[in-house]
């Protein structure tokens, strides 16, 4: 459980942590990556913080601003992660399997975030920078030199997929005694082999 802080009216007293709008967005990103969406109160974001829930007014607007700022963390981070995986992984079909098992631990690691990464995030300038850059990035991964019908069709039976298998598997939909990770392998397969297409 994060920890919480004292407040008081007034310039913070030396050794005191000053609220700012970072701190309160941090702690409501630990706060739902602990408890779930379903749990998360301002009121409870306050109390952790040590201060009162009107006095979140002077950093946040709202509920909605905390859920637009955890999606564009959450994109960021994704962006980041398959990044990282393109610049070291070597050219060819690996590069495929990197992405979708990059892609997967995001989602495994971060189950209260992932679903805001699906969102469409095509009416938020900001946001859609995001979404564009893990878009560029997928395309690179899967070499579609544009982004033409074929390419957002074939983007699609990709998202759809990866996304299917991710819920199925969060929610135990996999429950026969065969190996989830060799059924993840054969997805992985048949997209370096160009066979789902």
């Amino acid at each position: 459980m994060a920890k919480k802080l004292k407040h008081k009216p007034g310039r913070p007293k030396k050794g005191q942590t000053q609220i700012t709008r970072d701190l309160v967005l941090d702690r409501a990103w630990d706060l739902i990556g602990e408890e779930g969406w379903n749990e998360f109160r301002l009121a409870k974001l306050a109390e952790n913080l040590g201060i009162r829930t009107p006095s979140l007014y002077n950093h946040i607007q709202d509920m909605e601003e905390v859920r637009r700022e955890m999606k564009r963390r959450s994109l960021q981070i994704l962006g980041d992660k398959l990044s990282l995986k393109l610049k070291s992984t070597v050219a060819g079909s690996e590069r495929i399997s990197e992405f979708v098992y990059a892609y997967r631990s995001f989602a495994v690691k971060y189950p209260e975030f992932y679903p805001l990464t699906i969102e469409s995030a095509e009416f938020d300038p900001e946001l859609k920078i995001l979404g564009d850059r893990i878009l560029t990035i997928c395309m690179e991964v899967f070499r579609f030199p544009v982004l033409d019908e074929v390419a957002v069709h074939r983007i699609r039976i990709l998202r759809s997929l990866l996304h299917g298998f991710i819920v199925l598997e969060a929610v135990g939909g996999f429950g026969r005694k065969e190996s989830v990770e060799e059924s993840f392998k054969k997805i992985t397969e048949s997209l370096e082999s160009g066979r789902l297409w």
